[in-house]
């Protein structure tokens, strides 16, 4: 599409069952979520910094159709491109999926729908014949939990507008200037959709997060480039703590609980001493 044009599209939805339906078609920018997927299902998700045009700002809102039982109806959505040309892809798609009766009712008290069913279209629109080459770019690396297990993410952005695929992820943590690794992820075919960021976990292994500083390595290829960022990072003592306290799986550290119950058991045993002592002195001064 050339730059300023503006374009009709239309989706096909086809209700195969014999019961009316209430469909539910969201445009969305296409994302990378906390799997390394591209997500198009994600409506209202926070942009990110090197998005330029985001292809849900480009097309009509979403829309909610009644289709009823064997049913076809066309959908139609209109696509405004930029004023200026640009290099590399728009990436998005439409989500569509099904609401209930009940369901709808309960949208305005703020509680999650439950769809369904549920189908993404992606749609990508081009710029420039251009190449665009893909970039990669280390933001945060933080402590925190992913599926209530301890963790670090590091933030891993695409800045560029094209599509990165087959991405393999080497990460390994040490402690500040040691060489042993404490914990290492690897991950392999991984995607990322245009001018998207994620958080990339590296496992703790169920372990408990002790405070102090970190150093991060990182490898990632897509067989074509190769990227490598080492950072420092640090965990402070009331993160751990509280991330420590949230989460699930953690081995326990008994060391103090021990060291505790040592030290009862030797007093227990000093006490008993002295105390058959004392007896021993006084039956031995009753027989004098």
């Amino acid at each position: 599409m050339a730059p300023g044009s503006k374009q009709t599209i239309s989706l096909t939805v086809k209700n195969t069952s014999s019961e009316e339906k209430k469909i539910m078609i969201e445009p969305n920018t296409a994302i990378t979520n906390q799997n390394g997927v591209i997500d198009y299902s994600k409506n209202g998700h926070k942009k990110d910094s090197s998005l330029k045009y985001a292809f849900s700002d480009l097309i009509s809102p979403k829309q909610e159709i009644v289709i009823k039982g064997k049913e076809t109806k066309k959908v139609p959505f209109t696509i405004q491109m930029p004023k200026e040309s640009f290099d590399g892809i728009i990436l998005g798609g439409f989500y569509v999926h099904e609401i209930n009766k009940e369901e709808k009712k309960k949208e305005n008290n703020k509680v999650q729908i439950k769809n369904e069913f549920s189908y993404v279209i992606g749609v990508k629109l081009t710029g420039t014949d251009e190449v665009v080459k893909p970039k990669l770019k280390l933001n945060e690396v933080q402590a925190g939990l992913m599926n209530y297990r301890t963790v670090v993410t590091a933030n891993l952005q695409n800045t560029e507008a094209v599509i990165i695929n087959n991405l393999d992820v080497n990460a390994r943590i040490t402690k500040e200037g040691k060489k042993e690794k404490l914990h290492s992820t690897k991950k392999s075919k991984l995607s990322m959709a245009p001018n998207s960021n994620f958080d990339f976990p590296i496992t703790w292994d169920n372990q408990k997060l002790e405070p102090g500083k970190y150093h991060l390595y990182l490898t990632i290829t897509d067989g074509n480039q190769i990227w490598k960022f080492d950072k420092m990072f640090e965990i402070k003592g009331a993160d751990a703590k509280a991330i420590n306290k949230t989460a699930i799986g953690v081995e326990k550290d008994y060391t103090f609980l021990f060291i505790g119950l040592a030290a009862f058991i030797l007093s227990l045993i000093i006490i008993i001493i002295i105390l058959l002592k004392k007896k021993k002195r006084g039956e031995d001064n009753e027989e004098e």
